[in-house]
């Protein structure tokens, strides 16, 4: 399962023939299933109203549109010269990031290109938004912060001795989470440098403030409410952090090889695994 997303009526799926399944929410009843529009996969995965969009790996580069009323392809978006590994979104504007180091800026009214950012020098492997900043993760083992008025860069955050993967923010804080794209994998031999955490980032002086610990592999996703964090990983694990002092309330392993995607709503926590499968967990079931 290589993506995931969610809006306040379904739960979608991508998975490595390019499919994408759509369930209806809360009981994932089955709605839809669409064949790949293109050659090659989709990696990343994101809705917001009335849009679903996937990214497509380095041999198409594309931006696939779907209109979620029917799941019909609506448009396909090119720009990127690499993978699209990452999406982010506000009202007005969609955010890409790609393995051609760019994160481009689309205007949802006409799908026009209106601007980009060299978020990393490489590949942009996390993206988050809010009203003032853009944040590139990826290969540089930092997170970029990019003023939205001019697109300038703001900052640099450093800390992160691997690949940050992963991203979210609220209105407080930004959460990196880290692991290592080159490496050879689950069960492989672990670089001496490689590093697993998720750190938290004070918004108003660009501090971390915390690295939260016990992941054994990569961070794939991060997610958070207003009481938690929630990261999983490809050693098969979601855990649980309290915003209240950052400690760790719940890790809940899961018996597949890795679990590599994940997504929230108020209730629930979906995550996609190296199975194929989609699991989801009540909130109130885990004791959060």
């Amino acid at each position: 399962m290589t993506a995931l997303a969610n809006d306040d009526l379904h739960l979608y799926s991508a998975d490595d023939s390019g499919m994408i399944t759509a369930w209806k929410k809360p009981a994932l009843d089955l709605y839809k299933k669409i064949q790949s529009q293109s050659s090659t996969y989709l990696l990343s995965l994101f809705a917001d109203n009335p849009h679903l969009y996937g990214g497509t790996i380095w041999n198409d580069c594309t931006i696939k549109v779907y209109d979620k009323s029917n799941l019909d392809l609506n448009k396909t978006l090119e720009g990127h010269l690499g993978t699209v590994f990452t999406f982010a979104f506000d009202d007005d504007y969609l955010f890409s990031g790609s393995g051609d180091s760019r994160v481009i800026i689309w205007d949802k009214k006409d799908w026009s290109e209106v601007g980009f950012v060299h978020g990393q020098r490489h590949f942009v492997l996390s993206l988050a938004v809010d009203k003032e900043y853009i944040y590139a993760g990826g290969i540089d083992d930092c997170t970029n912060v990019f003023a939205r008025n001019d697109l300038s860069q703001v900052t640099s955050l450093e800390g992160h001795d691997s690949n940050v993967l992963s991203l979210t923010c609220d209105e407080k804080f930004l959460y990196s989470g880290s692991g290592e794209i080159w490496w050879g994998g689950p069960g492989s031999p672990r670089p001496p440098e490689f590093e697993s955490a998720v750190r938290v980032w004070d918004k108003n002086d660009w501090s971390c403030v915390a690295c939260l610990v016990g992941h054994t592999d990569n961070v794939n996703a991060i997610a958070t409410d207003n009481r938690f964090v929630y990261s999983i990983s490809d050693d098969s694990t979601l855990r649980v952090f309290s915003k209240k002092d950052w400690s760790e309330i719940l890790c809940l392993e899961v018996d597949v090889m890795r679990i590599d995607s994940m997504t929230t709503d108020e209730s629930f926590i979906y995550i996609g695994c190296s199975d194929g499968s989609v699991r989801q967990f009540s909130k109130a079931d885990i004791g959060t």
